[in-house]
C-alpha cells in the first residue's frame, strides 16, 4: 500500500488533494486527475469533451491506479513544477496560450498591490506602456 500525502495543485484553481510521490514525482488517483487538469482519463486515453489523447507506454501509474500527474499535464502541453517536500505541484498554462502570449505580446490581465496598498489591475493602463517592477525585501 503506498503512502498517501496531501499534495496542493497550484493550477486554474488551487486544489488540495491525496496523493503519492514517487521518485520525486507526484500520483493523483485517476478521479482527481479531471479535478485537477479538466480532463478526464477513459479507456481511449485522457479525453476533454470530443476530442482524446491516447496515453501510450509514455505514462505511468501505480499498482493501486494512481497517475503521474506532471506526465499527463505534459501530455496536455502543461509544464509542471514540484516540489516533494512542500507538497505542490504548479501547473503552467496550455502550450497554446503560452505561445499566444509570446507572438502577440499581450500579458494576461492580473491585479496587485500598488505601493499604497491599492488594487491595481495591468488592463488599468490599458494602451498605454507598462512597466512593472518586482521586488522582495529578503
Amino acid at each position: 500500500m503506498t503512502e498517501t500525502f496531501q499534495i496542493t495543485v497550484l493550477a486554474d484553481q488551487p486544489v488540495t488533494t491525496e496523493g503519492s510521490w514517487s521518485d520525486g514525482q507526484p500520483y493523483l488517483a485517476s478521479e482527481e486527475i479531471e479535478r485537477v487538469l479538466g480532463w478526464e482519463l477513459k479507456t481511449e486515453g485522457l479525453c476533454k469533451g470530443d476530442s482524446c489523447i491516447p496515453l501510450g507506454d509514455n505514462i505511468n501509474s501505480d499498482s493501486e491506479g494512481a497517475y503521474n500527474l506532471s506526465q499527463l499535464a505534459d501530455l496536455v502541453g502543461r509544464p509542471t513544477l514540484t516540489d516533494e517536500a512542500a507538497g505542490i505541484v504548479a501547473i503552467g498554462q496550455p502550450y497554446n496560450v503560452r505561445s499566444a502570449a509570446l507572438t502577440q505580446r499581450i500579458a494576461p490581465d492580473f491585479s496587485l498591490p500598488d505601493i499604497s496598498g491599492v488594487d491595481r489591475a495591468l488592463s488599468d493602463w490599458a494602451g498605454k506602456k507598462r512597466l512593472l517592477v518586482a521586488f522582495s525585501s529578503w
